[in-house]
């Protein structure tokens, strides 16, 4: 969730456009954690959390589909930052599931990514979900 946080927010607080751009801010992000911090594990779930700091705000928050693009309420960045977090504590929840699980073996190439996905996924489908209720209740 930090990371994921942190990314975004380097995405979003940046007037360069080489910090705006997705993977140069999850790259930055990534490194200052892994000078910074001596565990690992810790190491790797802030660099996972950046994953999910790569997504597109209007597709996390909206639900946006390229060509098929729907209003959303405006956003606030209180408010876009407490979503990618949400997204990264759910990536966070598959991660830990996975190496819990011994569901992989080996290296960690690619799956951190799959489970930024998963993560990203999950929090998009939770939020469907409640504005699907929300509508209904009306």
């Amino acid at each position: 969730a930090i990371g994921a946080a942190l990314t975004i927010f380097l995405r979003q607080s940046s007037d360069v456009d080489g910090a705006a751009d997705p993977v140069r801010g999850s790259s930055v992000v990534g490194l200052i954690g892994s000078v910074c911090l001596q565990n690992p594990m810790a190491i790797l779930a802030l660099y996972g959390g950046t994953f999910v700091g790569m997504s597109l705000p209007s597709r996390l928050t909206s639900g946006n589909a390229p060509g098929k693009r729907r209003q959303g309420k405006p956003q606030s960045a209180l408010s876009l930052v407490a979503s990618f977090s949400a997204a990264g504590a759910m990536a966070g929840l598959v991660h830990a599931f996975t190496i819990h699980s011994g569901y992989f073996k080996g290296g960690w190439g690619g799956k951190v990514g799959l489970c930024a996905f998963a993560g990203t996924w999950a929090f998009r489908g939770a939020a469907s979900t409640a504005e699907f209720i929300s509508q209904r209740q009306k």
